[in-house]
């Protein structure tokens, strides 16, 4: 079987499956070598057939589609709610080749693109693999059924691959700050955001996308701003976190399961099982010095083990 999967950012690259037999495309939608190359190298995923070089969605499927068009993949296989997955289902579906959606069925039940993104992808996939009962669930609500497969969280898969971390000697002794989404990415948010976290007298590691790196000013002395970091890196900043302030679907999750309380910059979160545990709490900048300052955070259990084990068995079932 011919097994394309579509990748372009950091969510993507670390739910790659080391052990299934694929063919790789990155779009480039991570051009930085920070945000993609070090990922695969520091993953142990064999670097990608095609590197399309693109950012803009419709450039992707026009790429894609003469690749599947030339290729004739038996199908095509997407993660999460990226534009890269986006454009690798629209393009598959658009060649008549069935898609895979890894990571299918979450909703936080707002506007924004990521929401529209992964729904978009769920209506696309011939097999939805979700990671928990809830995910399920929000499918057969929309009429789904038929392509559900509840097997658990990928990412946790390559989470184990690399914990437990050792202790820094910087140990409890900042605070992990990531921000990326496009609701946050404003100068207007981030000035406010930066006036926060400098009126605080906490230390602060703020590993910045290129993009939001341009337009961070007046960044107060107790906030470090460093390159992007590659995957075990970015394990061990979180790990030896005192908290973590973040937006990033993938970052509350590893922050939760290491225990480290996770201050998520959003309204809504797909990943509603770890607010109501109690390890992730929602947050905005009328509360953020507050639960800077308060909020602990809660123990959570681990999701189960085996994933990519069974997607594959069922990959090679079903198709």
């Amino acid at each position: 079987m011919k097994i394309y999967t579509v990748v372009g950012a950091r969510p993507n690259f670390i739910k790659l499956d080391p052990d299934l037999k694929q063919t790789i495309i990155h779009t480039g939608q991570h051009y930085d070598d920070n945000m993609s190359k070090v990922f695969f190298k520091g993953l142990k995923i064999k670097k990608p057939k095609y590197n399309l070089g693109c950012t803009e969605v419709g450039e992707m499927i026009d790429k894609l589609r003469v690749i599947f068009r030339k290729d004739k993949p038996d199908v095509v296989l997407v993660f999460g709610d990226t534009n890269s997955s986006l454009a690798g289902a629209l393009s598959a579906r658009y060649e008549k080749i069935p898609v895979i959606h890894i990571e299918a069925g979450m909703r936080s039940y707002t506007d924004m693109p990521e929401e529209i993104n992964r729904v978009v992808i769920d209506h696309l996939a011939k097999i939805n693999f979700c990671a928990n009962e809830e995910a399920g669930m929000n499918l057969f609500k929309e009429g789904l059924e038929d392509t559900i497969q509840t097997v658990g969280d990928p990412m946790f898969e390559s989470f184990l691959r690399f914990t437990p971390i050792k202790k820094s000697k910087d140990y409890q002794k900042y605070i992990l700050v990531t921000i990326h989404r496009e609701t946050n990415s404003t100068p207007k948010f981030l000035k406010e955001f930066l006036k926060i976290l400098g009126k605080t007298k906490e230390k602060y590691i703020f590993p910045a996308h290129p993009r939001i790196k341009k337009l961070l000013k007046n960044v107060p002395e107790n906030v470090e701003v460093r390159e992007p970091v590659g995957y075990k890196e970015m394990l061990s900043l979180e790990s030896n976190a005192k908290k973590i302030i973040t937006d990033s679907g993938g970052v509350q999750r590893e922050g939760a399961w290491m225990n480290v309380p996770v201050i998520l910059m959003r309204e809504e979160t797909e990943w509603k099982n770890l607010v109501s545990q109690g390890s992730v709490r929602l947050s905005n900048l009328d509360q953020l010095e507050n639960d800077i300052i308060n909020f602990k955070g809660a123990i959570v259990s681990a999701p189960s083990k085996n994933t990519n084990k069974r997607i594959r068995e069922i990959i090679f079932n079903k198709l």
